[in-house]
This record gives C-alpha cells, sequence and structure tokens, in this order.
C-alpha cells in the first residue's frame, strides 16, 4: 500500500492536527495555495502523487486533503469550492470510497492501487485456505486436480474483484464519463435551486405573475434558447433584441457567463408587464413545474439542442412549445426545419433599422400564445 497514503491515514485516524503552509512556512486555510501540509513535525508535499487512481492517473496529495475538508460538505458546495480555487473535482463515489477509506471506515478502496493488490491477496490466501480444508475428498498428483468435474467448474470461474468488475461485459468499456455526467447535473440542479432561493434575478418559487381577472398567480413565463456559441442568439445577445428590439452579433460582444436572465416586456393585449426568463439550458429545471411555464423555443435547427429537454424530438416538443426559428435573409432554411412546427422569422445581415419591425414580429405571435395559455 502506498507508504504516502498510508501515513495520511493513519495521522488522520489518531486524529492528528495539521495545517496547510504556503512557502516560507506561512499558514493558509486555501488548498490551493498551498504548498505543504505539516502533521506536528512531519511535513509532506501537496503536489506528491499518491497512488489513489482516477482514470488510470494518479491523484495528488492536494486533492486527497482537498476531499478530506470537504468530507461533511454538501456535492454542490464541494464542486462549487473545485471551480472557486481551481483544483480537480472527484466525482461523489470516488471522494465517498475515499472519505471512508482515510477515516478507517472501511480496509480497502478500489481506486487505491496498494489497496486493491492488499485485498486481492487476502483473498487469495483465503481461497487456498479453504481449498486446502477440501482437498482431502480429493487425490492429488502432480500438483494437478484429479477431479474432472471440479477442473470443469473451475474453468469456468471468473473472479469478482468489487461491484463495478462483476458488471463487465465482453468488451471493456469504460463508462466513468456517466458517473460525471449525472453528478454534473445533479450538483448544477442543487446549485441552481440554492441560487434561486437566494437571488432576486434566479427561476423563483414564491415571485409570481398574476392575471388580471383574479383566475390566480401564474409564475414567470421561460423563453429556451440554444447553448452552442454558433447561434443566432446567445445569452450575449439576446437581451439586447428582446428588450432594445437590436440585434448584435455576439462575436461582437463579450461572453457573459449566466445560465439565464430576465426580461420585462409591457405587450398590447396584457394589462400588465411580464417578466420572461430567458435560459440557456434545462440544467436548473428541477421541478416538472418549469417545463409548464416553457412558453417559446428558440431553436438553431439542430436536434441534439432537445436531448436534454423533457420532449426531446422537434415533432412532441413543438406541440407543447411555440417554435421559432431565426435566419438570415438569404439563407436556405434547412428541409428538416422546414417540416417542423416553428415559426420562421427572418433577420437581415445588415439592414439594422428593420430589427424593430422583426422583433415587433416576434413579440405579436409570443402575445398570442400567451394568451392562448390564459394571460390577460
Amino acid at each position: 500500500m502506498s507508504s504516502l497514503l498510508s501515513k495520511v491515514r493513519e495521522l488522520l485516524k489518531t486524529d492528528q492536527k495539521y495545517v496547510l503552509l504556503e512557502e516560507n512556512d506561512v499558514e493558509t486555510d486555501n488548498i490551493a495555495k498551498a504548498q505543504i501540509i505539516r502533521f506536528g513535525d512531519e511535513k509532506l508535499s501537496l503536489d506528491e502523487p499518491s497512488d489513489f487512481e482516477i482514470d488510470g492517473k494518479q491523484v495528488p496529495l492536494r486533492v486527497i486533503i482537498h476531499c478530506w475538508l470537504h468530507r461533511d460538505s454538501t456535492a454542490a458546495d464541494y464542486l462549487a469550492d473545485c471551480q472557486e480555487k481551481q483544483t480537480m473535482n472527484v466525482s461523489f463515489l470516488q471522494r465517498n470510497d475515499l472519505i471512508n477509506w482515510l477515516s478507517g471506515k472501511v480496509e480497502t478502496s478500489q481506486y487505491i492501487n496498494g489497496s486493491r493488490v492488499a485485498d486481492e491477496t487476502n483473498r487469495e490466501s483465503e481461497k487456498l485456505a479453504n481449498g486446502n480444508e477440501q482437498s482431502t475428498e480429493v487425490s492429488i498428483e502432480n500438483g494437478k486436480n484429479e477431479d474432472q468435474a471440479l477442473v470443469a467448474a473451475l474453468s469456468q470461474e471468473r473472479p469478482l474483484l468489487d461491484h463495478n468488475s462483476s458488471l463487465h461485459g465482453n468488451r471493456l468499456v469504460n463508462v466513468g464519463y456517466l458517473i460525471k455526467d449525472a453528478e454534473l447535473k445533479l450538483v448544477q440542479s442543487l446549485k441552481a435551486s440554492i441560487r434561486s432561493k437566494k437571488s432576486p434575478n434566479g427561476i423563483s418559487h414564491g415571485r409570481v405573475i398574476k392575471t388580471s381577472n383574479g383566475s390566480g398567480p401564474r409564475k414567470e413565463p421561460i423563453i429556451l434558447i440554444p447553448s452552442a456559441a454558433s447561434s443566432i442568439f446567445t445569452m450575449a445577445n439576446i437581451q439586447q433584441f428582446l428588450r432594445d428590439s437590436q440585434y448584435i452579433n455576439p462575436r461582437d460582444l463579450p461572453a457573459p457567463h449566466l445560465d439565464f436572465l430576465t426580461v420585462e416586456k409591457k405587450l398590447d393585449r396584457l394589462s400588465k408587464p411580464i417578466k420572461f426568463i430567458v435560459v440557456n439550458n434545462t440544467r436548473m429545471f428541477t421541478k416538472p413545474e418549469y417545463w409548464d411555464r416553457v412558453v417559446a423555443v428558440i431553436t438553431m435547427g439542430h436536434t441534439w439542442q432537445f436531448n436534454h429537454y423533457q420532449w426531446n424530438t422537434p415533432q412532441e416538443l413543438f406541440q407543447h412549445c411555440k417554435g421559432y426559428f431565426f435566419h438570415f435573409a438569404g439563407d436556405t432554411v434547412p428541409q428538416h426545419v422546414q417540416q417542423w412546427n416553428v415559426q420562421q422569422v427572418e433577420l437581415d445581415k445588415s439592414k439594422r433599422f428593420k430589427d424593430i419591425e422583426v422583433a415587433r414580429f416576434f413579440w405579436n405571435s409570443l402575445e398570442k400564445e400567451l394568451t392562448a395559455r390564459g394571460f390577460h
């Protein structure tokens, strides 16, 4: 087993106090700035590789200690701290396995090289011991088992090292990306839920729009746009178009680090201004009710945009949501888009004075959709 990890494990199990040190032995609580961890008089480099492996690569001690510091944190808090400090993110399953091993709750870890070897050695020893106890029933000659039935059975035996290896098929397929993908979606949903409760600009749970006839509260309607940077509309320029009726090429604007924004609009047929939430992905849709609030989907014509939607085919999606396909004048509308139930909207590439007319057409169309849904 790795002497480094074994040493750290024993020190942590005995509740040995430790401090993080920057250069010149300056104490710090920032794992990203620290260079050394000190247990009493013993110092260990945080950049030293350990036998904890992820995707076949040894993880430095810095990542191990960071996981330990967040042993009582939620997955969302841990991921947020990784992003803030720009440190390596260990998946939930791997981090949980590591913390259980470091704390002494388990004696082996499938991600620690030395631990796996020791565990396999113990299993082989037990197998040999059990085999010797049963050898009185089988005669041995030249070191080979003469019981043909047992030989046949052993030839079909497959060693099961852990629950992961028992699921392997005939082909070696690395499905580790699925764990990270699932964790990312879960954590992002949790973070979005927390942000929405704290931020006045989030997708709120309590802030609602009421209809004028008193029929009940309505939460802010949602407009979905593509997340691709090559889209005609992105988070960089969608607000200028919807709010100011002005189209600006997104390449001419700084890319905002936003997943959603809000636009308030007063429509002719509705009594009060409505605040719309514009979203470029559905990771924040933590409840099914969010899909009931989607009133418009702007598509760039690629079906991969709908992969994580509640309705992931254009035929089904545009039966539930109003669809819009924006394109520049002179560009050919793809044949498959012409078969979708979407409103085709044409923008001029150079005549910006026409943007007002295009924006008015879009809002008039969306106003009809809102009226049909009961907005007044």
